[in-house]
């Protein structure tokens, strides 16, 4: 098989190979993953290279030594998983934003967008912690609740839920008083 045999050549340390599988599939997976996820080709792209160097890593590594399936098919399986997590990571990041729109804002201008980071920064500063720890790890380094609740030492997932939802209630509440601190 000539996908066996590229993995035996990677393993053993040429790296033309990889060059070459790179090449042959870049342009099938952006255009898949454009087409099949909705997602920018930028985002396609960048996507592709990490699912490249994971690959590499599963070879070199002994992780990948028998193929169940071609080379194109496992390296669009690394892909489709990278999407997701980028999928999730994108729903997370409008999900905090929806969770501070009780109102429009006004972010006009980029000095109306950087003075709310400035009253957000603040009440994440006023916040403390374990609150800015858990809303950090869940909305900004992608954990899942349970990777919360093990990271932080929670009793489970239910306390570290508990935990996320109480510290978001306090920040909205901070946020908001930061916003009627500066139109007041």
């Amino acid at each position: 098989m000539v996908d066996q045999h590229v993995i035996a050549r990677i393993r053993n340390g040429d790296e033309q190979p990889l060059t070459e599988v790179y090449r042959a599939y870049r342009n099938d997976f952006i255009y898949w993953a454009v087409r099949n996820y909705g997602i920018l080709e930028e985002t396609a792209r960048d996507v592709y290279q990490m699912s490249v160097v994971i690959l590499y890593e599963n070879i070199r590594n002994g992780k990948l030594t028998q193929l169940q399936s071609s080379l194109k098919t496992y390296l669009f399986g690394i892909g489709k998983n990278k999407i997701m997590e980028e999928l999730a990571a994108q729903r997370k990041a409008q999900k905090i934003q929806e969770n501070f729109r009780h109102e429009p804002l006004p972010a006009d201008s980029p000095e109306d967008k950087e003075e709310l980071f400035k009253m957000l920064e603040s009440a994440l500063q006023e916040l403390g912690e374990p609150c800015r720890t858990v809303l950090d790890l869940y909305y900004y380094q992608n954990y899942g609740i349970d990777q919360i609740a093990e990271a932080l030492n929670y009793k489970g997932n239910d306390s570290a839920k508990t935990q996320k939802y109480k510290c978001l209630v306090r920040l909205k509440k901070l946020f908001a008083k930061h916003k009627e601190s500066k139109e007041g």
